[in-house]
This record gives structure tokens, C-alpha cells and sequence, in this order.
């Protein structure tokens, strides 16, 4: 599924942690046509369902019993018809207590980093995913043990098998949007959006410093 996109879309993630909102936000394209992009969009909607099942199905697995999945959001951000894109998002509501499986961690700010690679060399094409952190008795001297690295490969997996590769099940693409690229108005899409070729999760912990208890997401 190559450019010229019919539309983008921006979906987030989003989470709390220690009473810290955590926010996950991914970038997708397709080049399906919609012609009326006023929610309830069915494209929206399959794409934000799509990625809440894979949350819950595979992510809860691979991260701390601290961390609750709130809600998944998508809202188109490009349409190449230049139809309003500045609707209300579509929102994917999880079951209550959807709540990670691992241990307690002690730190709101600690992640499980997942490199984002689309071939395409420099810093426009690439991109990193900061996910909530295992629990800690899944990390030694900063490493997250085999069995949660072997968790978050399936969500991964999970994701891959909806928005990566040459069949993907969804008409989506997940990708790195370079705003540097795209200008302010995201007026340059097609040539700012590089569609994921590899998610790869890091097995050294992460830190994200703005998830520290009150300091943002």
C-alpha cells in the first residue's frame, strides 16, 4: 500500500500509572477513500478497535499490575479530499480494571522501549515507543528478564500482524510521521508519513522523564 495516502490518522494510548496519565501516540495511513469523515468514522473506528484489542489481548500481559488501561483515541489528522479533519475522536473504551499482569514497580517513570524502524535512513524515519514498564521483579540490573521480552514481542506480533508487512488485516498502515516534514498543517503528508517496516523492543529499561509523578504524561 504505497502514497499518494487517502487519509492519516493519530491514535493514542492511554494509561495511568502512580496517578500519572501515560500516552502512547502512533501514526497510521491508508489508502482507502472515506467521504464522510464525521464521527462515528467507520475506518476510525476499526482502526482504534483494532489497536485496544491488541492492548488488552497482549500488552496487559507484559506490563505492571500498576498500570490501568484507560482508553484508546484515533482522530484523522490528513485527508487528501481536504474534507474537515477536525472532528471529535473516536474513542475505544476497555472493560474496567483492565489492569496490567506483571508485579508492582516502584517508578511511574520507568518504560519498556520499543524501537520503530521503516528503512528509510535518518532521524525522519525513525521512531520509538515508549511502553508502560514490566513490574520489578522482571528487571535485573536494568534488564527486563527473557520471559517479559518474549510478552511484548507478542504485542508487537499483535500489532504487526494488523498494520505491518504486505498483508496486514486491517487497510492500515502504522508508520513515523516526521513533523519536520509534514509543516505545520501536515500539508507535506505523503512525503513526512514512512510506513514501519520492524518494531523492536530494547531490553535495557527505559526511563521517560515526564511521566514522573507529576510532571505531565
Amino acid at each position: 500500500m504505497p502514497k499518494p495516502w487517502a487519509l492519516g490518522a493519530q491514535v493514542r494510548i492511554v494509561g495511568e500509572l502512580h496517578g500519572q496519565q501515560t500516552v502512547n501516540v502512533l501514526h497510521f495511513a491508508t489508502n482507502e477513500v472515506e467521504s464522510d469523515v464525521s464521527p462515528p468514522s467507520p475506518l476510525l473506528l476499526a482502526l482504534v478497535t483494532a489497536v485496544g484489542e491488541c492492548v488488552i489481548e497482549a500488552l496487559l500481559p507484559a506490563v505492571t499490575a500498576d498500570w490501568e488501561f484507560k482508553f484508546c483515541d484515533a482522530k484523522f489528522v490528513y485527508n487528501s479530499g481536504g474534507s474537515p479533519i477536525g472532528t471529535d475522536p473516536v474513542i475505544f473504551t476497555p472493560p474496567a480494571d483492565s489492569v496490567g499482569e506483571l508485579g508492582a514497580t516502584s517508578v511511574s517513570f520507568a518504560a519498556s522501549l520499543v524501537n520503530i524502524r521503516s528503512g528509510f535512513g535518518g532521524r525522519n524515519g525513525r521512531g520509538k515507543m515508549f511502553l508502560p514498564p514490566p513490574g520489578e521483579s522482571n528487571m535485573t540490573a536494568s534488564d527486563i528478564d527473557t520471559t517479559t521480552m518474549t510478552l511484548i514481542t507478542a504485542f508487537l506480533t499483535c500489532m504487526a500482524g494488523k498494520f505491518l508487512g504486505t498483508s496486514p488485516s486491517t487497510v492500515w498502515r502504522l508508520g513515523i510521521l516526521s513533523r519536520k516534514l509534514a509543516g505545520a498543517v501536515l500539508g507535506s503528508f505523503d512525503d513526512a508519513f514512512f510506513i514501519a517496516s520492524q518494531l523492536s523492543p530494547v531490553q535495557k529499561a527505559a526511563i521517560i522523564a515526564s511521566r514522573k509523578a507529576g510532571h505531565g504524561n
